[in-house]
C-alpha cells in the first residue's frame, strides 16, 4: 500500500517531498535493519489503537519503543511518551487516512 502526501503550508516553506507508507508484517528485530543515515535517524513502533487514539483526541500521548542513532552512529534505545508535536507535522487528515487503511488491509 503507498500514500502519497499532501502538501502542508508553514509560513513561507511549501513541502512538495512525496512520500510513501508501506505496510509490511514482519517477524523482524530492530537489529534486522539497517538505516540510510540522510534519511532516517530511527525507527519505533506504537500500538495501531494507542496511535489512533492520538490523532483522535482520545489520547495525549502514546508509548513509542525502538532505536534512534546518536551522532556517532550508534543505536539508543528508546522507550518514552510522546504527543503529535513529535511526529511529522502533517495535517490530521493524513493520518487519519494512514490509519484507516492501515484497518482496512489487516481486515483482509
Amino acid at each position: 500500500m503507498t500514500f502519497p502526501l499532501t502538501s502542508w503550508f508553514q509560513e513561507d516553506f511549501i513541502n512538495k517531498e512525496q512520500a510513501n507508507v508501506f505496510l509490511y508484517e514482519s517477524a523482524h528485530s530492530f537489529d534486522d535493519f539497517t538505516l540510510q543515515p540522510e534519511e532516517v535517524s530511527g525507527m519505533v513502533k506504537v500500538a495501531l489503537n494507542d496511535f489512533e487514539g492520538l490523532w483522535t483526541g482520545a489520547e495525549d500521548k502514546v508509548n513509542i519503543k525502538g532505536f534512534e542513532m546518536n551522532h556517532e552512529g550508534r543505536r539508543m534505545m528508546i522507550d518514552r511518551f510522546v504527543g503529535r508535536d513529535e511526529f511529522v507535522q502533517h495535517d490530521l487528515f493524513y493520518y487519519e487516512s494512514i490509519i484507516r487503511l492501515i484497518r482496512e488491509n489487516l481486515a483482509k
